[in-house]
């Protein structure tokens, strides 16, 4: 199974941290209820490119035009992923406990949509090769240079598991040493993270022409490039936990992110929309967002049905996309549906495949691996 190479992402939504975690009295609903915004930008961009039983090319071009910087919504989670692993972690709790808990959050749910996606592509007709099954269970596969073949192989999505996968296992290590930081250090370490972030794209065509690498592996599915909004996710929930945050509220930030996500996205070359269209609006949502419920002010995402999408965000992005392509599948003689129909018919069995991953695997394997490795502790 393959992807465009604009898509995807842990967004990641595995990244939410347990209540019990939080500092006492504080829970950051508002960004949950965000992680569900953000899984939904990834199910339109995939929508749009991989979804082809309404047969109308028209609306095709049309919604790939409209959601062509959804791809960013990885992004958003990439930094969230950081602040609330930040926000949670506890001094006390030692390396292989935290690798383990990072571990029993999103593996069981990966493994089994990776059973359904082995179904799947021997259904469409692709045979799986040794070397891809390894990668894809080992959740190496976005450290294999420039191909497409590793990247999306089987449930294309998971590629981004590599990512936090790698962001789980450096979090022990950068997280003292920002701590370690002044005040001053962290809004420096920000300001030059961002700028490095937005400028680096404009080095594409160097890129090609001297390396031949494609620029959309170096940035957008390569681990060790992708860190750098993982760290400032750090660095801003440093920040926002001292007090020492300055910055708009979420109004500010979702308007600057809705000109950057649906006007300045359509205009600036690919590369770009990966992360630097998007990376100071997501940024000021998320510190703000986070503040609001410190405060306790008022956060229209913390809703409570909002914060329960959240919640099941993570399963919802592991089985979208197989439900589109084997939705291709179903219905590959039928063009009956309208391009709305057709949306609402693949996003609502999506939603039930999501809860029910939620509800059946991912909570009780949560807690049981959890249970399990405390109880022989």
């Amino acid at each position: 199974m393959t992807s465009s190479p604009v898509l995807s992402a842990d967004l990641s939504p595995a990244a939410v941290p347990d209540p019990a975690a939080k500092p006492a009295g504080t829970r950051l609903d508002s960004l949950t209820g965000l992680r569900w915004f953000a899984a939904l930008l990834v199910f339109c961009l995939h929508f749009s490119y991989e979804n082809n039983w309404y047969g109308h090319a028209h609306e095709d071009d049309t919604l790939q035009y409209v959601f062509r910087g959804a791809s960013s919504a990885v992004s958003f989670f990439f930094i969230l992923s950081g602040f609330v692993l930040t926000w949670s972690a506890r001094p006390v709790v030692g390396k292989g406990r935290f690798w383990w808990r990072r571990f029993a959050k999103i593996y069981p749910s990966h493994f089994v949509t990776f059973l359904f996606a082995v179904y799947l592509v021997q259904k469409l007709g692709t045979h799986p090769t040794v070397p891809t099954v390894a990668a894809n269970l080992t959740l190496t596969q976005a450290w294999v240079p420039d191909s497409r073949e590793y990247w999306f192989s089987f449930n294309g999505v998971s590629w981004s598991l590599s990512c936090e996968f790698f962001f789980y296992f450096m979090f022990p290590f950068v997280l003292p040493w920002f701590r370690r930081l002044s005040v001053r250090g962290l809004w420096l370490f920000i300001g030059v993270a961002t700028l490095v972030l937005i400028v680096a794209p404009l080095s594409s065509p160097w890129l090609t022409s001297w390396l031949g690498v494609r620029p959309s592996y170096v940035f957008y599915m390569l681990p060790a490039t992708r860190l750098a909004e993982f760290a400032i996710g750090i660095a801003v929930a440093l920040l926002v936990k001292q007090d020492k945050w300055r910055g708009p509220g979420m109004t500010a930030g979702i308007a600057l992110a809705f000109v950057s996500l649906f006007v300045l996205a359509q205009r600036v070359p690919e590369p770009m929309i990966y992360v630097a269209c998007t990376l100071v609006p997501f940024i000021l949502i998320i510190a703000a967002a986070a503040r609001a419920d410190v405060r306790g002010s008022f956060s229209v995402f913390r809703q409570r049905h909002l914060v329960y999408l959240g919640e099941v965000s993570f399963a919802f992005y592991m089985v979208h996309e197989m439900v589109i392509f084997g939705s291709n599948y179903v219905m590959r003689f039928n063009h009956n549906l309208s391009v709305t129909e057709t949306a609402l018919a693949v996003f609502s069995v999506a939603l039930v495949l999501a809860i029910a991953l939620h509800e059946f695997v991912e909570k009780p394997c949560m807690g049981w691996l959890v249970h399990k490795r405390a109880r022989r502790a």
